[in-house]
């Protein structure tokens, strides 16, 4: 992984890097994006429900 750092860096000072190499990141970068948004998606939204149901449990037995 450190390695992959240390390309990263080197790439991004690297004046001379042609369109391709920077298509290339932009890409991987974009897939990892796209793929962590998919896979924490259904979390997120499961943690957001419970909290809300904990909430309105709160509510009503406050205001009762």
């Amino acid at each position: 992984m450190k390695n992959l750092i240390k390309k990263l860096k080197n790439f991004h000072k690297d004046e001379n890097g042609d369109v391709v190499q920077v298509a290339i990141v932009t890409s991987i970068f974009a897939v990892l994006a796209v793929g962590g948004y998919m896979f924490l998606k259904p979390l997120i939204e499961d943690m957001f429900d419970k909290a809300g149901e904990e909430l309105d449990k709160a509510n009503a037995a406050t205001y009762e």
